[in-house]
């Protein structure tokens, strides 16, 4: 292994982290000084995860020369613990002499693989995750492997509810903690993230294709979970309505169990079920917890603790198989300071032209106080100076970098660069002649873009965050108990989650997100519209609040197929619920084909849609001789989209969900949504930072909410401005310097 050829620096003193509120925003502090949330990252991948080796040292340097000092490096205890009973530090010291010798001044963040060793796993088949739908796949076992190689085929892992697994790994990852805290590499880990399931980031093993976890360890976890819930059995008899219900002998669901009748599940009748999936949930937050209390106990200093978890938008329709449906147990555990995710892939998420976004409810995950780290894995298509397009190349490239980083500082929280390069991998398919010699950020025009977006951030962070948004979108997490899990079996929540928030920014508009459970602590005084997503899932005291304190202030509200449907107190399905939440008189009806929708003559685009290729089941109407109908069903006179005015709000009921931006660019436009230009681009606000994204380029006005309209000539092609988001001042325009200018400071 490498050693270094030249006098470590250590810190002085051990550093200490924290995140805390900076006017408003969550925000890391190192030894009490904030610092911008930009951090770059290795890959996990052989040949680019070792900080000591060439082609990491040389990334590391140069994004310390542009400011970025703090570094993120992937552990695990298979580098530590041996089979033997030894334990090894050297790979972790190494890590950060690394570090520490490409920036002396550099500050590192572990990602910590909990995640058992290969030998622990071979030795302990007892405790291995099975899967309700297939049997193991075998895995390769030669060459140099990923930690997380293979992960999302149904492979043999520990469950999650594995009792000797975290019983186990928790003593070797206290013994981690204790020995490791007292190197002096030591003194410049200011950060933990707590990994495991799927790529390390909390996913049940094989949710993607598959139905876990049916193994031994779950079924226990079920039955004690079942024994704390109802207490005794006559209990859990009558909600299960099952008189030969036990605890000794309750089972997790198989597949059969699983599949539903439409998109709803049975409340009563496939409890077990939904007792099931929350079961497993809790199992899984329980073990994030865990470790993170572990990590702030048993570090002897003040040090920074994430997760991956909050993933709610692009989780390809697997919310209930293996999503992270116990977000608010995770919000409000002190011992997590921050959650990350990969940002977005779809639908029209990566492509340039296409609205970079989160994976998670953002504006909930700030208003917990806690920080929310975007992994930007996304490759830049890097320009190559000889190339014929290096122009364009250049363009494109800042155009997508500036794009993704301005969503994160809008939102005040941050990212990491995820460097793949620097391993030679190619995720996004652009076959780059240096891949392997560079890393993907590797350009001086790409570095000194990190470095102005870097200080745009450390100045506005200086000013108190607001966000810029008049249209507040609500979604939920229980609701996926309640809907069809199988894959491909509920087309109706993608099409809410990850369609209409592609609609809205399609729209024009800056929209806010949050989690249902967070609405009473919101202020809803800057909201013009409030839409609910997948809020199916509704007590009656819910509904309540939301008519008595939401449906007011004349606003409008858009309501979404069925919203309030299911009443988990009292565990019944109601057309009755949803009529009283939205006020419009509503129908059952009855479709055999995959139902069309037809818009009608006051929408900008008037065509027809459909949502899935089967027939919808419940499907409801609107036939309230009160409300004014926008859209029908095709081949019926049932109201689809229909409007109905109170005296104090507005209510809309949508049927179905459009995978395309209408109708509800036209719905925000009647509601009054303030639209900030062309609908071929789509805008970021927040944190005193206006940005907008166009695939076309072209001369565009912006029209800011306070009436002043700002010309911008951009170039033709992609392009991304930022903007001050009170003058309309602009921030970052330009696209790149001059290619004699590069030859002369880079010579090939």
């Amino acid at each position: 292994m490498h050693t270094p050829q030249k006098k470590l620096q250590y810190p002085a003193t051990a550093r200490t982290a924290s995140v805390a509120n900076l006017n408003g925003r969550p925000s890391i502090h190192i030894d009490g000084t904030p610092v911008s949330p930009l951090i770059y990252a290795l890959t996990d991948v052989p040949s680019g995860r070792w900080s000591w080796e060439e082609l990491p040292q040389h990334n590391i340097a140069r994004f310390c020369e542009r400011g970025i000092k703090l570094v993120q490096l992937d552990l695990s205890l298979q580098h530590i613990w041996k089979e033997d009973g030894s334990f090894d530090l050297s790979v972790a010291q190494r890590q950060i002499q690394g570090v520490l010798e490409a920036c002396p001044s550099a500050s590192v963040i572990f990602r910590f693989h909990v995640r058992a060793p290969l030998w622990w796993l071979k030795s302990h088949p007892q405790e291995w995750v099975a899967y309700a739908d297939t049997d193991y796949v075998d895995e390769q076992s030669w060459g140099l492997l990923r930690i997380i190689e293979h992960d999302n085929n149904p492979v043999r892992r520990v469950s999650m509810a594995s009792r000797l697994w975290r019983e186990e790994i928790t003593i070797q990852f206290k013994r981690f903690l204790t020995e490791f805290s007292a190197t002096p590499e030591s003194r410049a880990l200011v950060g933990i993230q707590v990994a495991n399931g799927v790529y390390g980031e909390w996913h049940n093993w094989g949710f993607f294709d598959n139905e876990p976890d049916v193994s031994e360890p779950m079924t226990q976890a079920f039955r004690d979970w079942l024994k704390n819930k109802y207490g005794n059995v006559d209990t859990l008899r009558q909600a299960w309505g099952q008189p030969d219900a036990d605890f000794a002998t309750a089972q997790t669901p198989g597949v059969e169990q699983r599949r539903t009748d439409g998109i709803f599940r049975d409340p009563k009748r496939q409890a077990a079920v939904v007792d099931f999936y929350d079961c497993m949930h809790q199992v899984t937050a329980d073990a994030i917890i865990h470790f993170a209390q572990t990590v702030k106990e048993d570090w002897p200093r003040p040090i920074i603790v994430g997760t991956f978890y909050g993933y709610f938008f692009s989780c390809f329709g697997r919310h209930a198989a293996g999503g992270h449906l116990h977000l608010q147990r995770i919000l409000d555990c002190d011992a997590i300071d921050y959650l990350s995710g990969p940002q977005a892939y779809e639908p029209e998420a990566i492509e340039l032209g296409d609205p970079y976004r989160s994976r998670s409810l953002i504006d909930s995950v700030r208003m917990h106080g806690k920080l929310w780290l975007d992994e930007m894995d996304c490759e830049p298509k890097t320009p190559i100076l000889k190339d014929s397009d290096y122009s364009e190349r250049v363009q494109q490239s800042v155009a997508d970098l500036r794009r993704n980083t301005a969503f994160s500082l809008t939102k005040g929280m941050g990212l990491w660069y995820y460097d793949f390069n620097v391993s030679g991998v190619d995720l996004d398919g652009y076959t780059h002649p240096l891949c392997g010699s560079q890393g993907n950020w590797d350009h001086p025009v790409l570095l000194r873009e990190i470095e102005r977006l870097r200080e745009l951030q450390a100045a506005y962070a200086k000013q108190p965050h607001s966000s810029m948004a008049d249209v507040l979108m609500v979604y939920d997490t229980k609701s996926f108990y309640y809907t069809a899990s199988l894959k491909h079996s509920d087309p109706i929540s993608p099409a809410l989650l990850d369609h209409l928030t592609l609609a809205a920014f399609r729209s024009g508009v800056v929209f806010d997100t949050i989690h249902l459970d967070d609405l009473p602590q919101m202020d809803l005084s800057p909201y013009r519209v409030i839409v609910f997503g997948n809020t199916f899932a509704l007590n009656a005291d819910m509904r309540q609040w939301i008519q008595s304190k939401v449906a007011c202030n004349g606003r409008h509200l858009i309501w979404n197929y069925a919203p309030g449907y299911i009443s988990p107190q009292d565990r019944s399905a109601s057309l009755q619920n949803v009529e009283e939440l939205c006020g419009i008189k509503l129908k059952e009806i009855s479709i055999d084909a995959p139902p069309t929708v037809e818009l009608g003559d006051c929408f900008a685009e008037a065509t027809s849609y459909t949502v899935g290729d089967s027939p919808i089941s419940p499907l409801f109407a609107a036939e309230d001789v009160k409300a004014e109908t926008l859209a029908r069903f095709a081949g019926s006179d049932s109201a689809a989209i229909a409007r109905k005015t109170f005296p104090n709000h507005t209510s809309w009921f949508v049927s179905l969900p459009s995978k395309a931006t209408e109708p509800f660019r036209t719905l925000l436009e009647r509601c009054g949504a303030h639209c900030y230009g062309e609908p071929d681009a789509f805008f970021y606000g927040g944190s005193g930072i206006l940005a907008t994204h166009s695939l076309s380029g072209g001369q565009r006005e912006i029209r800011l909410p306070n009436g002043k309209t700002i010309s911008l000539p951009l170039p033709p092609g992609p392009a991304t401005v930022i903007l001050d988001g009170s003058t309309g001042e602009i921030l970052l325009n330009e696209y790149g310097v001059d290619r004699g200018e590069l030859v002369e400071a880079y010579p090939e």
